[in-house]
């Protein structure tokens, strides 16, 4: 049995988490949340792959070419201090994409989103798009592990 992928994509305002330290981060580092789902996936059997991109148009277009490659997602969208510049609609439709696939996507969002005005979750289809926000790397482990559920018993656990 081969061992299923699991893509890990991070939009604009994650390449350096040390600016935003002081208001929501704790000391994180993109690199150490790396690190972390790594290692997780590897204790899960999981193939990861781990990005990063600041351009918004660059980072769908990948996700969209990458669909039929993997078995699940884990979507940050956008750091703190860039979540207004999201394309909701483009992300929206993105995720549509996968979910019709009948393939699990987790939105991590490492600050508590609900405590900002001007920031939301990405909105899909009620068909399997898990959140989790506001917990810092704890948030993309706990992904990993719902991705991992559902891989094992073939039925997401959100829908």
């Amino acid at each position: 049995m081969s061992r299923s992928k699991l893509l890990i994509i991070n939009g604009p305002g994650l390449s350096d988490l040390s600016v935003h330290n002081e208001i929501a981060y704790d000391g994180l580092s993109l690199s150490s949340i790396e690190q972390k789902c790594i290692e997780t996936s590897e204790r899960f059997d999981l193939d990861v792959d781990f990005r990063q991109n600041d351009n918004v148009s660059e980072l769908l277009s990948a996700l969209i070419i990458d669909i039929n490659n993997f078995d699940a997602f884990i979507i940050n969208p956008a750091g703190s201090s860039k979540s207004s510049s999201i394309d909701y609609e483009a992300f929206s439709k993105a995720l549509n994409k996968i979910t019709n696939q009948s393939k699990p996507v987790v939105e991590v969002r490492i600050e508590n989103i609900f405590k900002q005005d001007d920031t939301k979750p990405l909105n899909a289809s009620d068909r399997g798009v898990g959140l989790i926000c506001g917990l810092g790397d704890q948030g993309y482990i706990l992904a990993i592990q719902s991705i991992n559920q559902k891989i094992l018993s073939n039925r997401w656990i959100f829908t």
